[in-house]
């Protein structure tokens, strides 16, 4: 029964979609005055219609889909000024646009009332899941896995970590083992290098949270990282500092006792720390030896140095890239109240790019004769997904339809025959040039790209079934 539900409501999903589609071309179609001949449900052959007006409303026999028959849109001449060919490039551009656009506008308003109540984060792509990772959006604690059992399981994921070898010049020497997986800094997920520096670079006492595979536990480990005093990248001849021997490329290590990490320390410190005889005692470092230099400031309190701040680093590290299970503890909805809109507007632009991009990937693979990718999914791998998305609730009901219609708006908006953007390109072109594309050549444009996109469907649709199988 359960497997009856998912179909139908798979059906009335993809089918509401592709209607919406549909009714943008219909109310373009009307508003440019062209007459639409035929606004079907489903697909031929009709089983049946009813006219209204000049418009014959039909339901077909195959409950998927829907679709808009216009007047000369089939490229026959016609001399009613109610045909697609005789309207102008502006008018034809909008009617072919317009499904798009309802797709989009859909999926505006879907995000915007899933980010008001709560939806989980937006993941399209590994790159997805981890910054959710680190934003905390999903939380996952890492787990040992017992060999041959729930490598397979939906709450298992793999998250790259980085893992500690020893190594007695490492500055985690003594404080790791070998084989610790660090997993955060200061409250602060680490999945890269990156991460990393970014959590030192905040504070120079490290709190380290360590996933230790030998027993399956997580320990805290306080860590006082190296400090990087600052380089003299300039001295000014005749200054103070001059006259007292510093020179350029030395690293001003301290200021009357005071260990520098920063620039702008030095400035502060000048007057704060300046001893009865007026002079201020500065620790430099030179070729790795360290030279005391006692220095009276000017009376601007200067001793007439420029100082820069260094990239940190932190000696050895001896740490390298390791795909750890995590299990999936918490996903935390998203919910935004007024911004809502504004972080719609920034998700459709975000993966509506990366869906652009990814289609195109695909489809020239295709093309070429490649492999198609793994977790690219056709209508049965859609109706899969409907399977546990209504298992899920409202809210991701919401979150699944709103990103099929932005799929969908996007796919077609493509530059590819027999879609909206193939289609548009031939209007464009007669709107530049004033010359109008040749019919027969354009259909048989268009009778390729739609014989390739039927095969293409055909193709994942294959391997989602195999899938289905797949073990």
């Amino acid at each position: 029964m359960q497997i009856l539900i998912t179909i139908f409501v798979f059906l009335i999903i993809f089918s509401f979609l592709i209607l919406i589609h549909e009714w943008g071309h219909f109310m373009a179609a009307r508003r440019s005055g062209v007459k639409v001949e035929e606004f079907g449900m489903g697909l031929p052959p009709r089983i049946w219609g009813i006219k209204k007006g000049e418009t014959l409303y039909s339901i077909n026999a195959i409950p998927f889909g829907g679709f808009v028959r216009m007047l000369g849109e089939d490229g026959k001449k016609s001399k009613s000024k109610k045909s697609f060919e005789h309207k102008s490039p502006g008018a034809q551009l909008f009617i072919v646009s317009a499904g798009v656009l309802m797709n989009f506008l859909l999926a505006f308003l879907l995000l915007t009332l899933g980010f008001v109540i709560g939806i989980d984060p937006l993941i399209t792509s590994q790159e997805d899941l981890y910054d959710a990772v680190r934003n905390e959006q999903i939380l996952a604690v890492p787990t040992l896995l017992e060999e041959g059992s729930g490598e397979m399981s939906s709450d298992i994921i793999y998250l790259p970590r980085l893992r500690y070898v020893e190594n007695t010049e490492s500055i985690f020497y003594s404080i790791l083992e070998d084989g610790d997986i660090i997993t955060a800094v200061n409250g602060k997920e680490i999945l890269s290098e990156q991460d990393l520096y970014g959590a030192f670079a905040k504070s120079k006492l490290a709190n380290i949270e360590v996933f230790r595979e030998g027993d399956g536990t997580i320990v805290y480990i306080d860590l006082n990282l190296p400090t990087n005093p600052p380089l003299i990248d300039y001295v000014i001849e005749g200054s103070p500092a001059a006259d007292a021997g510093i020179e350029n490329g030395d690293f001003l290590v301290s200021v009357g006792g005071v260990f520098l990490s920063a620039a702008d320390q030095a400035a502060m410190l000048n007057q704060s720390v300046q001893s009865d005889n007026g002079f201020v005692s500065y620790m430099v470092e030179r070729d790795g030896n360290l030279y005391t230099y006692d220095i009276t400031p000017d009376e601007n309190g200067l001793i007439g140095v420029a100082l820069v701040d260094r990239i940190d680093y932190y000696g050895e590290l001896s740490l390298y890239p390791s795909y750890t299970a995590h299990s999936l503890t918490d996903v935390i909805p998203q919910q935004y109240g007024f911004k809502a809109p504004l972080v719609a507007l920034r998700e459709m632009w975000r993966l509506g790019k990366t869906t652009a991009f990814m289609f195109l990937d695909v489809f020239s693979n295709f093309i070429g004769f490649n492999e198609v990718p793994a977790g690219v999914a056709g209508p049965v791998g859609i109706a899969q997904m409907t399977f546990t998305v209504v298992q899920d609730g409202f809210g991701a009901i919401i979150r699944f339809v709103a990103m099929l219609s932005l799929s969908l708006g996007v796919v077609n908006i493509l530059p590819i025959p027999a879609l909206d953007g193939g289609r548009a390109v031939f209007i464009l072109y007669r709107g530049f040039t004033g010359r109008k594309p040749d019919a027969r050549i354009e259909h048989f444009i268009h009778m390729i790209g739609f014989f390739l996109l039927m095969t293409f469907i055909v193709y994942i649709t294959f391997n989602d079934i195999l899938n289905l199988w797949a073990f």
